[in-house]
């Protein structure tokens, strides 16, 4: 979530939608910005798509390495693409009429905070505001959901604890990640995956009482720069895995953004920006969340490969164990997947409580 486009901005996108000519006179600060560039590249290349900005630039919590988020309206489905200029990056999400029209709550509430580049049939106006006036209604769904699967979690995590303590570990992270997705939903704002503590911590200042809870359920006790880097480093396995699966159209387009070496570049950049700005604790947190969704989604990946039903009780013993395994236990230990079972039982008796309060409150 970072800062909107500036009015330099807006006026370069109206000049790429309507194919204006180059201007004879000197170049604009806005049109050299490597930002716009980015943007501009995104507008020539679908120059009769209608696009829009939606993720963590529309919410004024601006790091130097965040992608710009680029919705490109498309009538055929397609997996996510990446442009970079220098050493910036967008990543660009299509979506169909179709999705747009009744989108999913996630979907709606990300939209509802969208800033419009080109819209030359007004579709997006008024999906947008549509999706405003349903905001609050669709934060309560979300919120709703990922509480649910923050207790489901729990439920896994007290089935393994005192049997297969990694996977007890894992599902404590995917627990501690879920809830906190529901509280930023809760209190009407969109959560952003590398801003989750500073958004956690700016509640906890006005109504949030769950933030402990939520830290010692996250293991943030465990963060340094060395337990970061470990976990980037896993990360890019993981995403090299996926990267190199053979995927059919229908899973190209579920895990269509592991394919490019962009992806993890751009993580890796917010990693790192993280960690120079001696911010260790959001890093950690950042990457557990990349963590949880890019171990869940090799999982089903591996799956489907084999031709296996779907089955959450043995994830990391799935991909570590066995004749079919695709990482190794040492990865799982650089991910962060270490912690004593008197911590994760601590973590997840005080994560239920948090939970209650919550359910309590949406």
């Amino acid at each position: 979530m970072h800062e909107g486009p500036d009015n330099g901005l807006i006026e370069m996108s109206r000049r790429a939608s309507v194919g204006r000519a180059k201007a004879t006179g000197p170049v604009s600060r806005a049109e050299t910005d490597p930002n716009t560039q980015t943007i501009l590249s995104v507008l020539k290349t679908y120059p009769s798509n209608e696009v829009a900005i939606v993720g963590c630039h529309t919410a004024r919590m601006s790091r130097k390495n965040c992608e710009y988020d680029l919705l490109v309206v498309s009538k055929d489905p397609t997996p996510p693409k990446y442009v970079r200029v220098g050493e910036f990056y967008a990543k660009i999400i299509f979506r169909s009429d179709r999705e747009l029209r009744d989108p999913e709550p996630e979907l709606s509430v990300s939209l509802a905070r969208a800033t419009v580049l080109r819209d030359g049939s007004l579709f997006l106006a008024s999906t947008i505001a549509s999706c405003r006036r349903k905001f609050k209604d669709n934060c309560g769904k979300a919120a709703e959901s990922h509480l649910a699967a923050a207790l489901k979690a729990l439920g896994r995590v007290d089935e393994k604890v005192g049997q297969n303590l990694p996977e007890a570990d894992f599902w404590l992270t995917s627990a501690a990640t879920d809830l906190c997705v529901s509280e930023i939903f809760s209190s009407l704002q969109v959560p952003s995956p590398s801003h989750l503590f500073a958004q956690m911590k700016g509640l906890s200042r006005r109504k949030s009482a769950i933030f402990k809870e939520w830290t010692d359920a996250s293991g943030f006790k465990l963060a340094s720069r060395s337990s970061c880097e470990n976990r980037l480093e896993a990360l890019a396995v993981l995403y090299d895995v996926l990267r190199t699966t053979a995927m059919d159209n229908s899973m190209s387009l579920k895990f269509g953004r592991y394919r490019s070496e962009d992806a993890v570049a751009i993580v890796r950049g917010k990693a790192l920006e993280l960690l120079e700005s001696r911010e260790t604790i959001e890093c950690y947190s950042f990457l557990g969340y990349e963590i949880v969704k890019t171990v869940l989604d090799l999982h089903a990946m591996h799956c489907y490969t084999l031709k296996k039903e779907l089955d959450y009780s043995n994830v990391t013993g799935e991909l570590a164990a066995g004749p079919d395994r695709l990482i190794s236990e040492e990865l799982l230990k650089a991910m962060g997947i270490v912690r004593q079972a008197e911590l994760v039982k601590a973590g997840s008796d005080s994560l239920r409580s948090a939970v209650s309060a919550l359910a309590s409150r949406i």
